[in-house]
């Protein structure tokens, strides 16, 4: 490929898997060079085609190609290369606090934070958070996202009180922001709530005014570190989780009990009109949109059993509602799910180590 222009390699490998593009750095040093640039590193990742479903169980995770042919099995590897130490975290549980660009960014209870490439296995521990009086006490919701008009990733942990602390992976450190205004929307839910979706630029999360018996989307600017509010499709008691389906930001009520739940979608991004709903008719607990497959169904997890935590995949028709069983051979009895896209975006920027 030496005699190919510079411009036709860069088009021919950045179509290919990370896998094969780790390998190929031991090429050359030219070749190292070129892959590890930050320019192809975005190119590569403009052209991603190669989605992974994420699992996380007890102290584990697990990846799944959902996107396998019809004739071979779906199969749950598990990822025994995320390098924690064992001594720290055997009793705690792995949780994923927000997918963007191929990073993880996942959290070891009680307190402790990494991003993780689990296509390129690197990881990268984030220092621990200011604690002003009461701020660990009383952690309201995670979020973590990319900000592409600063090219920046940022972890946020929001409080009961007018703080909301920011860790930026550019640079390195954490700063506490004022203007979180917000509350649960019932305190019957316990310990943070769902995480945020990021979208455009924002973290999006369900809260309830505070002093107000009313639920807004808050959505947090990556960029500027500012809350702006739009408005949810219909009462919820105990509020709503969000989501991402279809390039859109969606909602998921969390009213409990075992019955038909319905999935929003918010076709125009901060228009109120333009909510549309999908009605499963299977009863659940708690439903969870994954992504499309197959282009025609939604991949998503539902849990059946009331605190239990027993998750199933499944596929929805989106037209009918309807629910059927989607097999993986190897998923654990109890775990969570996200997806992520194979990318070579490094977790490790600046003073990260």
């Amino acid at each position: 490929m030496s005699n190919l222009p510079r411009e036709l390699i860069v088009d021919i490998l950045s179509r290919l898997p990370v896998k094969s593009l780790c390998r190929f750095k031991c090429v050359s040093k030219p070749w190292r060079t070129l892959i590890s640039h930050p320019d192809f590193v975005k190119t590569h990742l403009h052209r991603a085609q190669f989605k992974r479903l994420i699992l996380t169980s007890g102290d584990s995770l697990y990846s799944i190609d959902h996107e396998t042919s019809f004739e071979n099995e779906v199969v749950a590897v598990a990822l025994d290369y995320f390098p924690l130490d064992q001594n720290h975290h055997q009793f705690y549980h792995i949780a994923i606090i927000g997918s963007c660009n191929g990073l993880l960014c996942l959290k070891l209870q009680p307190d402790t934070f990494f991003v993780f490439n689990p296509a390129t296995h690197e990881s990268a521990q984030i220092p621990d958070a200011p604690t002003p009086y009461g701020f660990d006490q009383a952690i309201l919701a995670y979020g973590f996202g990319y900000a592409p008009s600063i090219d920046d990733y940022k972890l946020v942990k929001a409080v009961n009180a007018p703080l909301v602390a920011v860790f930026s992976l550019k640079t390195g450190a954490w700063k506490l922001v004022e203007g979180f205004h917000y509350e649960k929307p019932t305190e019957v839910w316990e310990g943070p709530l769902p995480c945020g979706t990021h979208l455009n630029g924002a973290l999006h999360w369900v809260f309830k005014l505070c002093g107000r018996n009313e639920c807004v989307i808050a959505a947090f600017d990556l960029e500027t570190d500012t809350f702006r509010e739009m408005p949810v499709p219909a009462i919820s008691v105990s509020g709503f989780s969000t989501g991402f389906l279809k390039g859109c930001l969606c909602l998921m009520d969390l009213d409990f009990g075992l019955r038909r739940r319905d999935i929003w979608i918010m076709k125009e991004y901060g228009v109120g009109k333009s909510w549309t709903k999908i009605l499963i008719v299977d009863p659940c607990y708690v439903v969870k949109p994954l992504c499309l497959w197959k282009k025609s169904q939604i991949l998503m997890t539902i849990d059946r059993n009331e605190n239990q935590n027993q998750n199933e995949l499944v596929l929805c028709n989106p037209k009918d509602g309807t629910c059927k069983n989607f097999e993986v051979v190897d998923t654990p009895f109890l775990f969570y799910a996200d997806t992520y896209v194979e990318s070579l975006v490094s977790p490790k920027f600046s003073a990260i180590v």
